[in-house]
């Protein structure tokens, strides 16, 4: 944190013998989170294998931008996240570096350029915890207790290189992008991933608030140059509408989404659904009480040859639970159906202190067929998964110091488990997670 203060106060000195007014305007925020954390059986689902864990996660993220000229300023966000007590692996060494930060934006701004603000350069995209696309860092969410802080995914998420176009007029809201995924192969430029896609809003009243978009991915491949080869080019499309709103009390959301397009390396249409609904209520009964549930579903690819029925997302960033979506790293709805049910509770005793927790059930669409690992028995088929129950404390010291601790502990339906390993030592053991974070906003 010192190098990159450091390196900020350089940028300013030299900034100021240039032109004295470059950095009139400079801004910054950031935040840090330290996250300690103990797990079991995460790998195994066995006691008996005394399968443990026990890290502390650091991650860091400095935003600073400051106006170039009228209407045009710029944006860069210094990441460090490779940081783990104990752990050398990872760490630069070399002589002047920032030890492991890396520019994960830097983009200019320009505002009302034609009528439209751009962003042009390397740039998050999407919502954190949104279902179909997100690229970049995904901690906001720590702030609240029915947020996850996802062990494990302290790995960044490098943005997207290109240009998104924003227009708002009236209750009309309208943005596009076209951009390279920023983690293109460096080995093989010739495999790249770009992204193009356009979303529109409108807000009709509290009630009802809608938007549409079409999105369209296009992996290029050069196997095709390889005589007799198919291409291995894809291009994955997705459409479909969301809608929020308040409606008697209720807040809601849903999405619906299709899949088009083809893989050209399989032969396969694209064909999946996605669906997730959900909704919270407030109410004052000894406290602030918050109760929610919410449901999705993802098609499952059957057996057909000329389809892949599994629904697709883009760069899913929906990992509504501590293990399952945390330890365990899964994201997305394919292939899953599942639904959670949850409560928050702020005590008037100490207003500081918020207690909540959810109960997840996670189940397949459609049956899956595996023998494990060296199973001498037949094909297990399954389409349950497990249960998960998370337990979470926030305590918010102000505005830009918040505490967590949390529990959480995912119970393998027996079927599962037999059909994720071998199933002649296949085991439904419990796994737990406890730990303890830190947040500071600055």
């Amino acid at each position: 944190m010192k190098k990159v203060i450091a390196m900020l106060a350089l940028v300013a000195l030299v900034g100021n013998v240039a032109n004295a007014e470059l950095l009139k305007d400079f801004k910054y925020d950031g935040k840090i989170i330290v996250n300690g954390y103990a797990t079991s059986n995460d790998q195994d689902e066995d006691s008996d294998a005394a399968d443990k864990t026990s890290d502390v996660d650091s991650f860091v993220i400095l935003n600073a931008g400051f106006n170039l000229t009228d209407d045009v300023d710029a944006v860069v966000s210094a990441v460090k996240c490779n940081q783990q007590y104990g752990r050398v692996a990872g760490e630069s060494v070399a002589a002047g570096t920032a030890d492991g930060f890396f520019m994960e934006q830097a983009y200019l701004n320009l505002k009302g350029v034609l009528g439209i603000d751009h962003k042009i350069g390397r740039q998050y995209y999407g919502e954190e915890g949104d279902l179909i696309v997100r690229y970049g860092t995904s901690m906001s969410n720590f702030d609240t207790t029915a947020g996850v802080l996802a062990v494990n995914q302290f790995t960044g998420a490098i943005g997207v290189d290109g240009w998104t176009g924003w227009y708002a007029k009236d209750k009309l809201t309208i943005h596009a992008i076209t951009a390279k995924n920023a983690a293109n192969s460096v080995a093989n430029p010739n495999t790249d991933q770009d992204l193009v896609g356009v979303v529109g809003g409108y807000d009709l009243m509290e009630p009802l608030k809608i938007s549409a978009f079409i999105y369209e991915q296009k992996n290029y491949q050069d196997a095709a140059n390889v005589a007799g080869a198919k291409t291995a080019d894809k291009m994955l499309d997705i459409v479909g509408v969301k809608g929020t709103g308040k409606f008697m009390g209720f807040d809601y959301y849903g999405i619906l989404a299709k899949n088009y397009g083809h893989d050209h390396n399989n032969d396969q249409n694209y064909t999946g659904t996605g669906f997730l609904a959900g909704a919270k209520y407030d109410i004052e009964l000894v406290g602030k009480w918050i109760f929610m549930g919410e449901m999705a579903r993802g098609s499952g690819d059957k057996t057909s040859v000329s389809k892949n029925e599994q629904f697709m997302e883009i760069a899913s960033d929906y990992r509504p639970s501590l293990i399952w979506n945390g330890v365990k790293g899964n994201a997305g709805i394919g292939n899953l159906t599942a639904w959670n049910l949850g409560a928050m509770w702020n005590t008037p005793m100490f207003e500081k202190l918020t207690l909540g927790g959810k109960l997840y059930h996670f189940g397949m669409t459609e049956k899956v067929a595996s023998a494990g690992a060296g199973s001498t028995a037949l094909p297990q088929e399954t389409d349950t998964i497990g249960n998960e129950l998370d337990l979470c404390a926030m305590w918010k010291h102000n505005e830009n110091v918040t505490l967590k601790a949390y529990y959480a502990a995912f119970m393998p339906d027996s079927k599962y488990a037999k059909y994720a390993a071998d199933e002649a030592t296949a085991k439904d053991d419990m796994t737990t997670l406890v730990g303890a974070a830190l947040s500071v906003k600055f």
